[in-house]
């Protein structure tokens, strides 16, 4: 009979002999092996975590990423190389008065979408509480380059408001920048940000900036350039899309927090509905088709609490598959979704040229008299390629001998004027032969062009209050004189416009002289640099030239 130490070594032996063999059998160890990936019921999944500001990450270093408002703005559909070349105008406001400094975009032929980023402007320089004038800046002011800044709505605020190409002067104000996001099919894409608040640079030792922000909103806009319609973040999704958006969240978050239940996530209240919402509004479309959202810090539900997660406490990016998006995309975002890889269609034929409002932005009128001449052809190049609009004082005689210059013109919104039949001083006419001499000019260029003619310049700038009485037009002069008819050469003429001219300004330039023409592309640039848009006369006075002697504004 075996003793108790026999049988507690044969129990040992069996044991050993049996590790031993189990070991023998057991595979290598999976080092690339990782959990899976959390879904929520609509195939939602978390992304990498987003930091706040200045928030360190788990080795204790300052996240590259802090700050930022979450991944770059993707393009849909073509990129927009060169706004202008597709017939984008591109726009920008700086006042320090306010301080304010906005960039924007107009799509011509399209008024919905130019009326919506109007509004938003005026709504920016209203909130300010204080007096709004336009305001021009000196020579090399540097605000010829307008328009969108690829992903400056991905900028963090303090970057946005120290940059002087998007803040307000000392980084204190408001600063509204655009990010195209593509144009295709029918389609233009274009979001907008609004940041208003106090920014300081780095100081010393510090890595960033620091800002005081009151006010940060974006909006993205969608225009139909075929049927002019505009919608915007509020109209991309159906009403179901926050709270199934909120509960696949939720659903997601509580598996990552050790949750085992698969019990249906109960529904959103109002400010969790909100939350959604908002994080909704600002998704960016994926590479593959769907959405990266990211919620800013406070989800809270029921089904969190109950793992000790009272409230998310940083921002939660989460993806969304194409396939869900598709679920909750109005039927105008499924329309967009559609054309996404459609070429772009272009803009409205024959519109090139976007509404001016001299009341925001600071307006000079560039004139021409004397035309249409031999250089008036490139004149209407320099124009058109530069996007600018002038005014032309047009001899009657000149414009019957070139009826295709007349319409030319006017096709290109260039605005068109009478100077006369054939350049008499009104003054030394009676006033019938005054009243002949403008009228029969503006009745020829008005049916060669299709448009009326109810302006005029007297040469030599004569005119008294006989004639003022009798033709009954507003008589325009100016307010800079060039005096190209003396021909000082290219550099003179640009100095004595581009330095001189006030908001409000008229210009007298001469389309029969070519150093005038040759210099035009140099005077355009060197007033937008110091902020002004090109006006006609017109759009001075919105479209309500006063009667009698005008000089300016």
């Amino acid at each position: 009979m075996a003793t108790t130490w026999q049988r507690r070594g044969l129990a040992l032996a069996t044991a050993t002999a049996l590790i031993a063999g189990t070991a023998a059998c057991a595979r290598e160890p999976d080092t690339a092996w990782k959990p899976p990936v959390a879904q929520g019921p609509g195939g939602i999944s978390l992304l990498a975590a987003v930091k706040s500001k200045g928030q360190k990450s788990t080795d204790g270093q300052e996240s590259a990423d802090a700050g930022k408002t979450g991944k770059n703005t993707r393009t849909i559909g073509a990129a927009v190389e060169d706004p202008a070349k597709i017939g984008i105008v591109s726009g920008r406001i700086r006042n320090d008065a306010l301080p304010i400094q906005a960039r924007y975009v107009f799509l011509p032929g399209v008024p919905k979408f130019n009326e919506r980023v109007s509004a938003l402007l005026w709504t920016a320089i209203r909130a300010s509480g204080k007096p709004y004038e336009p305001q021009a800046f000196p020579v090399g002011t540097g605000l010829g380059s307008r328009g969108c800044i690829d992903d400056s709505t991905e900028r963090t605020p303090a970057e946005l408001l120290l940059d002087q190409a998007t803040g307000p002067a000392g980084g204190s104000g408001t600063a509204i920048t655009c990010s195209l996001l593509g144009a295709f099919g029918p389609y233009v894409g274009v979001k907008f940000r609004t940041v208003t608040g106090t920014a300081e640079a780095p100081k010393k030792g510090a890595k960033s900036a620091t800002a005081e922000i009151t006010s940060d909103r974006s909006t993205t806009l969608y225009a139909n350039v075929k049927t002019g319609e505009v919608s915007d973040d509020a109209a991309r999704w159906r009403e179901i899309a926050p709270a199934e958006l909120w509960r696949d969240t939720v659903s997601v978050l509580r598996t990552r927090h050790g949750g085992l239940s698969n019990a249906p996530v109960a529904a959103p209240g109002k400010a969790q509905l909100a939350l959604a919402a908002a994080a909704l509004d600002g998704a960016e479309t994926s590479e593959d088709g769907g959405l990266d959202v990211t919620f800013a810090p406070g989800i809270a539900a029921p089904e969190l609490a109950g793992l000790g997660t009272d409230a998310t406490k940083d921002p939660t990016p989460v993806h969304v598959p194409a396939k869900t998006v598709a679920g909750w995309a109005a039927p105008s975002e499924q329309q967009r979704l559609a054309a996404a890889d459609q070429p772009f269609v272009g803009m409205p034929a024959g519109s090139w040229t976007a509404p001016i409002d001299c009341n925001l932005v600071p307006c000079v009128a560039v004139t021409y008299d004397d035309g249409p001449s031999q250089y008036t052809g490139a004149l209407l190049d320099t124009l058109r390629s530069k996007q600018a609009l002038a005014t032309f004082f047009m001899l009657g005689n000149a414009a019957s001998r070139s009826p295709d210059l007349v319409r030319r013109a006017a096709a290109e919104g260039q605005e068109l004027a009478s100077h006369t039949m054939n350049h008499p001083d009104l003054t030394t006419l009676k006033p019938d032969a005054a009243v002949a001499q403008v009228k029969d000019a503006a009745a020829i260029i008005g049916k060669l062009s299709g448009e009326p003619v109810t302006m005029y310049r007297p040469p030599y700038g004569a005119v008294n209050e006989k004639v003022l009485r009798a033709v009954g037009w507003p008589a325009i002069l100016w307010s800079v004189d060039t005096n190209d008819w003396k021909e000082p050469g290219p550099k003179a003429l640009v100095e004595r416009s581009v330095p001189v001219l006030e908001p409000g300004g008229i210009v007298l330039f001469h389309d029969t002289h070519a150093d005038s023409v040759k210099t035009a592309g140099s005077v355009i640039d060197g007033l937008r640099d110091r902020g002004f848009t090109l006006a006609t006369v017109s759009q001075l006075f919105d479209g309500k030239v006063p009667v009698g002697r005008v000089s300016s504004r």
